[in-house]
């Protein structure tokens, strides 16, 4: 298993959109033009915690360090002081020491071990809670979707609520109502609709339901029987006959000059109503009974204007007036109606048969029951006035009437979270014990390997191991020597003061990779618990002269690509030459041991692709591309240039080009800016900017071709230019 097994960059540099790289064989070589975004990522794995790599981040399986070769590490090194930073620990023979350390770091591999199943185990509770919490967060959230939508009467419930997490949290803390809610969302959205807006007035209240009719209806007439006078022995006749009614109707057809010889009867048309008779039958209907008939007149007339008056309103149109309401008053209005309908009806009837006693239905309860309604109806609108005069109190309250019921609608959801998540807590509370106890004894191994690793410091062998590095490399001339008790400097033979800056940029970069040699075989301080650790080279033969390329590769393989004491190495290189003599020639090593990557840039920014072994060859016909192609941007045709030049004559013939350009077709003043830009000793990008009016695409090509002819191998570069 590697430490780290994935880099992600993004929103760095030219780093525009995520890139990740996964890294799973122990060395990782990634090729690169110059400005492709090599750095980017050597200077990322350098310094983590600089803000512009917020949005990068690395995937480790286990603790380690990161030791990581480029511009910034010279920067540290050499150029802020004069004086090689670090102490540290090489290969000194002390078996008993070492034989401790071993023992100890094994306790520690099983210890780690031990940490990152824990550390798994706490992943996987945490996830589990995550998992369940977000269910319930994702059923809560109905609420939002519900209730911010539509005719969104409500949405002002969930202001500052529109985020999941905010919203769980709200009505988490809600608590719970005891009995169900006696209303429903309609309720809510009801009262919030007559008190919201500006067209919101107060409601006039209904005055009390007053009918004068009542008296009327209870006026004793109605039963009375009326019959006139009972003197007389006509009188006694009608009155034996029980048809007086009958018999005053018939007095409307007597004729008022009766004849000597008789008027005719209304009823049997004889010639038989004498003056005498007629005079006794009227005398029956006295003054009392026309009275009588006159006071039922009296009572109609009055009883029919007064029920022309009555005005009931339509409580439907007040908002306030709830379905029950409404329905009640249309039944007791049509009550009233109704026994108004039938008592005119019975007077009519009283007036037609006065003799006959009638009793009018009283509309006293139903008036009774109206204005009860009407009270209940008054305190709903008093209700409502109030909240009204009191706008934000009363929408305070329905809101707070709103997460009630949502509390109580959604009380299932949270109760089952509520017991997943304490037996999660309680198993994460062990996990998370587990892991404090197996960290108190990874501290207590990691002490006692620092009380050990303290007897393995040896500054001097570091010393003499950089100055072997550097004989064997080909520099002579400088020495690395002890600068107090624990650092050392570069001196120049024979002189006695600091002689680094005297040095070229091949030397500095040669001294300073020895150097992080050491760095890496050893640590930075004597307290410091050895980790695991992940080698990360940018570009260490940027400077140099292919004489020495062949021998830093071959450092870098046996230092850190063939050793055990690396867990993973991560080459970044702009070279061909020096990316091919780092990998395996044999296929299966390199499908075993190795990763190879493209790092490539466009308009769209930097990405990290796989490479295949056989695309090296490409890449040069990928050179002379750019450089057929007269519209690309001279710094880049020209840098292209350099790299098939340096492709052709150090890694496909074997053959150094600097003599070429003492040719005499190569040596004028038309050629000095093509020659000086192809003897750079550095190729990194910045120190291959050069004037753009030193650019001529027309004289660069031609001496590209001469460089060919001169060396014989015209026929090569007729077939490249086509």
């Amino acid at each position: 298993m590697f430490v780290i097994t994935e880099i992600h960059m993004d929103n760095v540099a030219s780093y525009k959109h995520p890139v990740d790289i996964f890294l799973s064989n122990k060395v990782t070589l990634a090729y690169g033009l110059n400005g492709s975004g090599k750095s980017t990522i050597s200077n990322y794995l350098y310094n983590p915690a600089d803000p512009k790599y917020s949005q990068c981040h690395i995937k480790e399986d286990s603790e380690h360090d990161v030791l990581v070769y480029n511009q910034l590490f010279l920067r540290d090194y050499f150029y802020e002081e004069d004086t090689l930073k670090g102490i540290f620990s090489l290969s000194k023979e002390n078996k008993e020491v070492l034989g401790a350390i071993d023992q100890e770091n094994k306790k520690l591999e099983a210890l780690e071990g031990k940490y990152r199943e824990a550390e798994g185990k706490k992943v996987e509770v945490e996830s589990q809670m995550n998992i369940s919490k977000n269910e319930a967060v994702d059923k809560v959230w109905e609420i939002k979707q519900k209730y911010s939508g539509g005719d969104r009467v409500l949405e002002y419930c969930l202001e500052g609520l529109k985020r999941k997490d905010k919203l769980f949290e709200h009505l988490s803390s809600v608590a719970q109502p005891k009995d169900i809610p006696q209303f429903s969302t309609d309720d809510l959205k009801a009262e919030v609709s007559a008190i919201a807006g500006d067209s919101a007035q107060p409601i006039s209240e209904i005055t009390e339901f007053v009918f004068d009719g009542i008296r009327i209806e209870e006026d004793p007439i109605f039963e009375k029987v009326i019959v006139g006078s009972q003197e007389g022995s006509v009188a006694e006749f009608i009155a034996n006959m029980g048809n007086s009614d009958w018999v005053r109707k018939g007095l409307g057809y007597l004729p008022e000059s009766i004849p000597s010889t008789g008027a005719p009867c209304p009823f049997c048309q004889k010639d038989i109503i004498t003056k005498e008779l007629a005079d006794s039958i009227r005398n029956v209907f006295d003054d009392s009974y026309d009275r009588d008939l006159k006071s039922l007149e009296s009572n109609k007339n009055s009883y029919i204007e007064l029920e022309s008056e009555i005005r009931f309103g339509n409580v439907s149109e007040i908002s306030v007036v709830d379905k029950v309401i409404i329905q009640e008053w249309k039944a007791l209005t049509e009550s009233i109606v109704s026994r108004f309908r039938e008592n005119k009806l019975l007077i009519e009837k009283k007036i037609s048969s006065p003799s006959t006693p009638v009793k009018l239905v009283s509309s006293s309860a139903d008036i009774d029951e109206l204005n009860a309604l009407i009270i209940k109806i008054n305190d709903l609108i008093h209700q409502y006035n109030e909240k009204l005069k009191n706008k934000k109190q009363s929408l305070d309250d329905i809101k707070r009437r709103f997460w009630l019921l949502m509390s109580f609608q959604y009380s299932q959801s949270l109760a089952v979270l509520g017991k997943t998540q304490k037996r999660l807590d309680d198993e994460l509370a062990r996990v998370q014990k587990d892991i404090v106890g197996i960290n108190s004894e990874i501290s207590s191994v990691k002490s006692s390997i620092s009380t050990l690793r303290k007897n393995t410091v040896n500054v001097q062998e570091a010393i003499d191991n950089i100055n072997n590095g550097l004989t064997e490399i080909g520099v002579t001339g400088f020495s690395v020597v002890p600068f107090g008790e624990s650092l050392y400097r570069v001196l120049r033979a024979n002189q006695n003061g600091n002689a680094f800056h005297s040095l070229s940029e091949g030397e500095k970069t040669v001294i300073s990779f020895l150097y992080f040699v050491e760095l890496c075989k050893g640590q930075k301080s004597t307290s410091e618990v050895p980790k695991k650790k992940v080698v990360v080279i940018d570009d260490p033969i940027s400077s140099l002269s292919h004489i020495y390329v062949f021998n830093i590769g071959q450092l870098i393989k046996r230092t850190f690509c063939n050793s055990p004491a690396f867990e993973q190495v991560l080459v970044l290189t702009h070279s061909l030459y020096f990316f091919y003599e780092l990998t395996y020639t044999k296929k299966s090593d390199r499908d075993e041991l190795q990763h190879l990557f493209r790092i490539i840039k466009n308009s769209e920014g930097s990405n990290v692709v796989k490479m295949r072994y056989e695309e090296i060859q490409n890449d040069y016909q990928t050179y002379w591309s750019i450089v057929k192609d007269e519209s690309s941007p001279p710094a880049l045709v020209a840098n292209c240039m350099r790299n098939i030049i340096e492709y052709f004559f150090n890694f496909v013939q074997k053959r150094d080009f600097n003599k070429v350009f003492q040719k005499p077709s190569l040596s004028g003043d038309k050629y000095q800016a093509f020659y000086r830009y192809m003897n750079r000793e550095s190729h990194s990008l910045g120190q291959n900017i050069f004037d753009i009016k030193e650019f001529d695409y027309g004289v660069f090509k031609e001496g590209l071709r001469l460089v060919f002819e001169e060396c014989g191998y015209s026929e090569h570069y007729k077939a490249m230019i086509k």
